[in-house]
């Protein structure tokens, strides 16, 4: 017969049980110690090496905009960009004027603009054709102008704002216009100048697998269209 209640009160309770003793474990060898100092060092340097370096470029735009040197910096930045896609524009037979550049056709004239922000960070370079008769097509359609980046491929935008060229990046250090100018150079360029004798070369596309990075020896290889597997 269970006690009441208030007659379990008045008895202590029992202690619960020990707990089952801990298994021993044996002894670490010398040469185990030896093993494991020698694996943490490399784990440790191992993380060291994969973390990745967060910086928010927010915080060095503020910098910049309380920075009274910044608005000399932007222009000799502007200047290099400049300078840059001069050399490219020439090298493809474009005539300069002023902040553009232009080339004429059978169908039509081809140009080359800078985007700039006056009072920002970055600028971006667009790429324009003004057809001699018909309505635009294709990209043309959409917009007057298609810009650079999207002769990029998506990886190579992964650490870019939308393919903009940052003032603050080309001021430090102009080597960084290299891969701009190499996609205007080798892939931009020669996919514009189709423009000027393909009445089909608004529908090529931006990036044609079959086509390298470097400077295409000749138009027709930009002419490759992606063709789907049988």
């Amino acid at each position: 017969m269970p006690l009441a209640s208030w007659l379990r009160a008045l008895f202590p309770k029992r202690p619960s049980p020990d707990p089952a003793p801990a298994t021993a474990k044996a002894p670490v060898s010398r040469e185990d110690k030896i093993q494991i100092a020698a694996i943490l060092p490399t784990n440790e340097s191992a993380k060291t090496e994969h973390k990745p370096e967060l910086f928010d470029n927010g915080v060095r735009m503020h910098i910049a905009a309380h920075d009274p040197e910044f608005p000399a910096k932007r222009e000799a930045a502007v200047e290099s960009i400049l300078s840059a896609i001069d050399k490219v524009a020439q090298a493809h037979g474009f005539t300069k004027k002023a902040m553009s550049w232009a080339k004429s056709g059978t169908l039509g004239t081809i140009s080359i603009h800078l985007q700039r922000s006056l009072y920002g960070f970055d600028c971006h370079i667009n790429l324009g054709f003004q057809p001699l008769a018909g309505e635009c097509l294709g990209p043309w359609a959409m917009d007057d102008f298609v810009q650079l980046d999207r002769f990029f491929p998506p990886v190579a935008l992964a650490d870019r704002s939308e393919g903009a060229l940052t003032y603050l990046d080309v001021h430090e250090d102009e080597g960084c216009l290299a891969q701009t100018m190499d996609v205007l150079d080798g892939r931009a360029l020669p996919w514009l100048e189709a423009q000027l004798n393909d009445p089909e070369a608004h529908s090529l596309p931006f990036l044609p697998s079959l086509v390298p990075l470097a400077k295409a020896p000749t138009t027709s290889a930009i002419l490759i269209r992606d063709e789907p597997e049988a």
